[in-house]
């Protein structure tokens, strides 16, 4: 199966590179942020938007002045792909998908600029060519599947000063077998995913328990003077800290989205509205160190890869004042109450195995055709096998473009 993604692998740039990558981050934020304002007055003057080939038009003029140029420095396809950017970015604001642009800053924790076209990539040497570069970058990373195009580069400089190649372009991967098992999962923070077989997975925690040394790093961070040597080391340790963080999770969050993957044809979860629940303050740190749309994602992603379908239930579904024996509706149930007994059948529940095979249910209801109604009480139909799969190729080992 032919699927679009991007492969991130991390790249060590000489010394004497750094200098040219810096300019190649500055250049597109100068861009960017040229033309972000000179589409503001444009709008506000004459209550019209520049088009891309305008702006690029202007460039052009641009690198003919003395004074810009320092522009031919960089890569131009670089400072088009800087055009294309802020023409996305408007487009979808004007769709009303996303928030106006804004000025990028040099003080961001994430630097970056794209190569869409004239790199080459050796794969079995790990190497790394990009225009205006004499030397090619080393590379670490490896991927699944084979790589039968990369559209783009983008090479990107995170807080703790590491240096990345993200590949976007298309894969040939091969699927996995079908399964025919149907689960569901209840999302939760004492524990990751509690599953309708009974199954439970742990939450790491990661965030918590890196807090205590966070918080004494930030405030190491906060004695420093603004603009000091000492400030930018103590802001590197507080950054590789939240970095370790992060890759853990995620690399935790794959390890388990791919296993239920790998196990299961079809996966009934809940809709959550993280934004708004993150809004409690007393739960808001739990609920982002778990990171439930970073797994959902994950799994839908996946799912899409491998033919597999993912079901999301109504998040006001009361999956877990539900009997999942009986069906009686508990008028109401402290989320404090881990376990309880049904007043009606007198079947003992522990509260997130109930909730996931009330969410199992209803997701058998949607699959055979009951919609997504509470008060369904017959037995549902079985979930409909998906199969298929497909075989990949060799990955080719040198690829130019």
């Amino acid at each position: 199966m032919l699927v679009q993604k991007t492969v991130k692998v991390q790249i060590y740039p000489r010394e004497s590179d750094k200098e040219l990558l810096a300019k190649h981050f500055g250049v597109r934020r100068f861009i960017f942020n040229k033309f972000l304002e000179i589409r503001q007055k444009e709008y506000l003057e004459n209550a019209k938007s520049l088009s891309y080939k305008e702006c690029s038009a202007l460039v052009t003029k641009m690198k003919k002045d003395p004074s810009f140029k320092w522009l031919n420095e960089v890569n131009s396809q670089t400072i088009q792909a800087a055009l294309k950017d802020l023409d996305g970015a408007f487009d979808r604001f004007f769709r009303k998908i996303a928030k106006f642009p804004k000025f990028k800053s040099k003080r961001d924790t994430r630097q970056s600029f794209k190569v869409p076209q004239h790199f080459f990539i050796d794969w079995e040497n790990k190497t790394l060519k990009i225009p205006k570069f004499k030397t090619p970058f080393k590379f670490k990373g490896s991927y699944s599947g084979v790589l039968v195009k990369a559209n783009s580069v983008t090479i990107s400089k995170n807080a703790c000063g590491k240096y990345f190649a993200s590949i976007w372009g298309d894969f040939e991967i091969e699927q996995k077998e079908s399964t025919g098992e149907i689960i569901g999962i209840d999302l939760g923070v004492k524990s990751l995913i509690v599953d309708s077989n009974g199954n439970k997975i742990r939450n790491e925690r990661f965030l918590k328990k890196r807090l205590k040394k966070l918080k004494y790093l930030q405030r190491q961070l906060s004695k420093k003077k603004k603009g000091s040597k000492t400030r930018n080391k103590a802001r590197i340790k507080l950054a590789v800290q939240y970095q370790k963080v992060t890759n853990q999770r995620n690399n935790y969050l794959h390890q388990v989205s791919s296993q239920l993957i790998n196990d299961n044809q079809v996966i009934v979860l809940e809709g959550l509205a993280v934004k708004n629940m993150v809004k409690n303050h007393k739960l808001a740190q739990a609920i982002s160190d778990v990171s439930w749309g970073s797994l959902i994602s994950m799994l839908k992603y996946k799912a899409a890869w491998h033919n597999r379908q993912i079901i999301q239930i109504d998040r006001w579904y009361p999956s877990s004042k539900t009997c999942s024996s009986c069906f009686h509706l508990m008028s109401s149930l402290d989320i404090s109450i881990r376990e309880w007994t049904c007043p009606v059948c007198g079947v003992h529940h522990d509260r997130d195995v109930n909730a996931a095979k009330n969410i199992l249910r209803q997701g058998l209801n949607i699959l055979s055709g009951l919609g997504t109604k509470s008060d369904v009480k017959q037995k549902p139909k079985e979930a409909p096998a998906i199969a298929g799969s497909m075989s990949s190729e060799n990955t080719r080992s040198k690829i130019v473009y």
